[in-house]
């Protein structure tokens, strides 16, 4: 059997050694893009390249309370409470 949707994500998340604090979400007009500061501090975006994956992705981490880094939006709160 394989594994569940809800295991997928965390495995994408956190199989590597990161943590919630590593991760934040830079949103702008255009796009929002999960990004991590690895461990020597150099920071990436995530690339997923399956939509529905990425999409559950953003979602859990907002769960978490992860930062939402917003570029060039007006009126939109830099936390995560902030929604897309």
């Amino acid at each position: 059997m394989g594994i569940s949707i809800g295991e997928r994500v965390e495995q994408l998340l956190f199989g590597s050694g990161l943590t919630v604090e590593n991760y934040y979400i830079e949103r702008t007009p255009v796009s929002e893009v999960i990004c991590y500061k690895n461990r020597e501090g150099r920071r990436f975006d995530l690339l997923v390249d399956d939509d529905a994956l990425g999409t559950l992705a953003k979602r859990r981490l907002l769960e978490l309370g992860v930062k939402v880094d917003s570029i060039g939006v007006e009126g939109v709160s830099s936390d995560a409470s902030a929604k897309p």
